[in-house]
């Protein structure tokens, strides 16, 4: 399922469309088999810029990889894939189900003025793998929901726009949901946990500039003190943790679906010496930036 590539893993907007924006307020909904099975139902690893997708498989089974996580999965399935998140999947032939594309911008439209805007947008940012909620524990049916979505979206009835909009926050509220029954709720919606959604949009924009702590939180227009309380608050994590758990993902992508040399790595990510990286990547991953790619390759043989 994985692809070696000498250039960083692509962005794609829907499978194999290569993109480097994506349409503002673009919603797109079509069955998985009709892109899939262009693709011998292999979809090869990638990305998407200010896109999410959710996928609601119905019938067959198949499996993924969500960053360096891979598992199989069988229907009924449900499967989120936030913007940035390295995907790939093999579906079995037939698999069948609705696949839900989402502009982030569309997604901050509707979520951001709910009362209960923190935690509809922490479920939304988190990626998520699992059995859905059934009716009976989450009081919705998320198989007839984005059925309902795919016929509103492709639709020209008056209201449409409103009933999509409607539909898909009714989504996340199923995802928050099915996320709850399954005891795996993301501790974000706490009382500082705006501050801290902030600062993980800051760190996504700045990622690879080498910003210290300090000027995150200058940025953000508070002081470190505050900035910390809200991240150890909202996810148990320092702001310095939060930033070094992000480059060690990115760097683990990049040495996993990849074949960028580690110095290419390294000043990619915003480190001015290599050896530099190579000790931080080491104290973290118990593995040197080589050893861990060696590693990762070795699982796969």
């Amino acid at each position: 399922m994985q692809t070696r590539r000498e250039r960083p893993i692509p962005v794609f907007r829907l499978y194999g469309e290569t993109a480097e924006t994506t349409v503002p307020s673009f919603v797109h909904a079509e069955r998985i088999g009709t892109s899939a099975a262009l693709h011998d139902w292999e979809i090869a690893p990638h990305r998407h810029g200010a896109l999410t997708q959710g996928l609601v498989v119905t019938r067959g089974h198949g499996a993924l990889s969500l960053d360096a996580r891979r598992e199989e999965f069988s229907a009924p399935w449900l499967i989120w894939v936030p913007s940035g998140v390295v995907h790939a999947f093999s579906f079995r032939p037939g698999t069948d189900g609705v696949v839900l594309s989402l502009a982030d911008d569309f997604l901050a439209a509707i979520l951001d003025p709910d009362p209960e805007a923190v935690p509809l947008r922490a479920t939304a940012e988190a990626p998520f793998s699992g059995r859905p909620g059934s009716p009976e524990e989450i009081d919705l049916d998320l198989a007839g929901l984005v059925e309902t979505l795919g016929r509103e979206a492709a639709g020209a009835l008056p209201g449409a726009a409103s009933a999509v909009a409607a539909l898909a926050k009714l989504l996340v509220v199923g995802l928050l949901r099915t996320r709850a029954a399954r005891a795996i709720t993301e501790p974000a919606a706490l009382a500082r946990a705006d501050l801290h959604r902030r600062f993980r949009r800051l760190v996504e924009a700045h990622l690879r500039e080498g910003w210290p702590v300090a000027r995150f939180a200058a940025a953000l227009g508070v002081s470190p003190d505050r900035l910390h309380a809200a991240c150890t608050e909202a996810v148990r994590r320092s702001p310095q943790g939060i930033l070094h758990d992000r480059l060690m993902l990115e760097a683990k992508r990049s040495l996993i679906y990849t074949t960028l040399p580690v110095s290419k790595i390294a000043f990619d990510l915003g480190f001015n010496d290599p050896a530099y990286f190579s000790r931080f990547f080491a104290a973290r991953a118990a593995l040197s930036p080589a050893a861990f790619r060696r590693a990762h390759r070795g699982e796969e043989a």
